[in-house]
């Protein structure tokens, strides 16, 4: 089994569910920037996994003035985070990567979704190999298909990005 499974379903509560406070401890952002709130199902090459899109987030406040959307592109962002959670069950040593954004292949943003909706996003690891994974996803709002996008992600040593990181 690989380290990354044993890791995450470590993690998972009574219910089999990853819940907001693993999610923090799986992808390496803070609160303000994660844009999934619990993992439903997760499979070596699935996940389900769902957002509630908060009322009060500042982003909403600014995006319309007068008719808050979530932006497309924080929805494209949560289902990335959502194939994150995938790539990172798959690997060896999941805690000495990093997980980047290399290429969207393609996006398409069919329908807006509001504050206080429920996003549930649905991710395909299409590929994964030592140095990238291409994965394919959607979220819907109860049913209404808003966003599907097909994305590569650059699995890269944490040590390799901040020595380069540190030179540049």
């Amino acid at each position: 089994m690989a380290e990354g499974k044993a890791r995450i379903d470590g993690l998972r509560n009574s219910d089999g569910h990853l819940d907001r406070q693993a999610l923090l401890e799986i992808l390496p952002y803070g609160e303000e920037f994660l844009f999934v709130d619990r993992v439903n199902e997760l499979t070596d090459r699935t996940v389900e996994a769902s957002f509630r899109i908060p009322p009060e987030a500042p982003y909403l406040q600014a995006h319309f003035v007068d008719l808050p959307l979530m932006p497309g592109v924080l929805m494209g962002e949560g289902l990335a985070q959502a194939g994150t959670v995938i790539v990172r069950y798959n690997l060896e040593a999941p805690d000495e990567h990093d997980i980047l954004a290399y290429q969207i292949e393609s996006a398409r943003f069919t329908a807006p979704a509001l504050p206080g909706e429920t996003l549930r996003y649905r991710v395909e690891m299409l590929s994964l190999s030592r140095r990238a994974a291409r994965l394919e996803g959607e979220a819907d709002v109860d049913g209404r298909q808003v966003c599907k996008a097909r994305v590569v992600v650059g699995i890269v040593a944490r040590k390799t990005l901040a020595s380069k990181l540190k030179q540049d």
